[in-house]
């Protein structure tokens, strides 16, 4: 850990890099409530804290709150670092999405009332109180995994109001930046009918490809041109004839007697971790609400086992075949993931912070923290004599590329470490005990 923590050190001043690490080796030890106080508690577990007199925890707080570090620029530096060290090849996977962090107070910056997804079904939808975050991650499948790991890289905060930039505007900001890190490198973006949006998709760079979601009502047109008749005067046609929207061509191709009747294609592909089979219609046109002129390739799946619905998908790669496109989007899916484990494991949700500085920096710095704890397991924490200690105790439902694995890994590591630091005097071995004690009481 410590030499992928060196290489992002050159955006914080020598200080505030000492507190980095120290937060971060705070924020993975703590095993109780990840507020602020207890996570900065559990750095100093050798100083039993009193809540009754002042703690010596300002140099903690002010690193989120006064600090001169950009979380930009340590999101270019892990960046880069993943796919150094992942040797990324081909084009990047990006994927973007937003989630909401439950927050409440009056003086909380950018609290808003948002759509919480979590706990919304398709019949109902609920709001909730918090911080809107539109996230966005680079996909990487590791060859000696089955799993395809999503880490996110750069995240930005949404405000409520129409004075303030929506999620497509959001997304588009953080791809020009992740664009810019990676001037030579192709990119896919791929996000759901959320971001299907003439803000972003009309100036996509590029060398961008996207795949994403299309509304069934999708008012589309045909990519070529009618000629003008000569007997009309006037200028040329700019748009081609309206056809039918994907939900109106999916009823025409299950009727019978139709001339869309049984276009249908069967394509076998892996999809949400198993292999499946999909019925897919595919063809090309215009979509001007969303993309303007620029043609796109439309592609309708129907899966053939039970519970899903039609399922309309499109890319800007007109050459694309549709297995790849399905493929492709259900790995979408991978960055709900990151969330579950942000919320659960990281406990974003659970500081108590309310100043901008600090709204602006912890989140997207415990996201970045998460990939880099990825990021070291992948490289040399697999290999370690405590992962093959814990294999032997994997449960039926456990995973040893799980998040919650990791950092359970890395307390071990740090544990045993901290014990084989220290000599083995009477005096020093009365101070572990202390220490460990004062540990256990913070965990519990």
């Amino acid at each position: 850990m410590e030499w992928l923590l060196q290489d992002l050190s050159v955006i914080f001043t020598d200080p505030s890099f000492q507190t980095q690490c120290q937060v971060l080796l705070g924020w993975l030890m703590c095993l109780g409530r990840h507020t602020e106080f207890r996570v900065f508690e559990t750095i100093v577990a050798d100083q039993p804290i009193c809540r009754t007199r002042r703690h010596p925890f300002d140099r903690f707080y002010n690193f989120f709150q006064r600090s001169a570090w950009d979380i930009v620029e340590l999101s270019r530096e892990l960046a880069i670092q993943v796919v150094v060290q992942l040797q990324v090849a081909g084009p990047l996977k990006l994927v973007v999405d937003d989630t909401l962090l439950h927050k409440s107070g009056k003086h909380v910056f950018g609290l808003g009332w948002f759509h919480d997804a979590v706990a919304s079904t398709k019949k109902r939808a609920v709001t909730a109180p918090g911080n809107n975050w539109v996230v966005l991650g680079l996909a990487v499948s590791v060859p000696f995994t089955d799993g395809l790991f999503c880490l996110p890289i750069h995240a930005k905060l949404r405000q409520a109001g129409k004075d303030h930039p929506g999620p497509a505007e959001l997304a588009l900001e953080m791809l020009r930046d992740v664009v810019s890190w990676f001037p030579d490198r192709q990119f896919i973006l791929i996000a759901d009918g959320g971001y299907s949006a003439g803000k972003l998709l009309k100036q996509l760079p590029p060398q961008v490809t996207y795949v994403g979601l299309m509304r069934g009502d999708a008012a589309l047109r045909s990519p070529a041109l009618m000629p003008r008749p000569k007997s009309k005067s006037g200028p040329h046609p700019k748009q081609g004839p309206r056809i039918p929207s994907p939900r109106a061509m999916v009823t025409q191709a299950d009727r019978k007697g139709s001339h869309l009747h049984s276009p249908w294609k069967q394509v076998t592909v892996k999809a949400y971790g198993e292999t499946r089979r999909f019925q897919v219609l595919s063809f090309q046109a215009v979509w001007p609400k969303v993309f303007g002129p620029r043609p796109i390739l439309v592609v309708i799946s129907r899966a053939l086992d039970e519970g899903y619905d039609d399922v309309y998908l499109y890319t800007t790669d007109l050459t694309a075949k549709p297995e790849w496109v399905i493929t492709t989007y259900c790995q979408r899916t991978s960055i709900e993931g990151v969330f579950k484990d942000s919320k659960q494991v990281m406990q974003i949700q659970k500081p108590q912070h309310w100043s901008q500085s600090s709204i602006e920096k912890l989140a997207p710095w415990v996201w970045l923290m998460q990939t880099l704890v990825t990021l070291w397991y992948l490289g040399e924490g697999h290999t370690l004599p405590e992962v093959k200690k814990a294999r032997k105790n994997l449960g039926e439902w456990d995973n040893e590329w799980s998040l919650r694995h990791m950092c359970r890994i890395f307390r071990r590591v740090t544990i045993r470490h901290t014990i084989n630091a220290m000599s083995a005097t009477k005096r020093d071995l009365l101070v572990l005990a202390d220490k460990l004690e004062n540990y256990l009481f913070l965990a519990g």
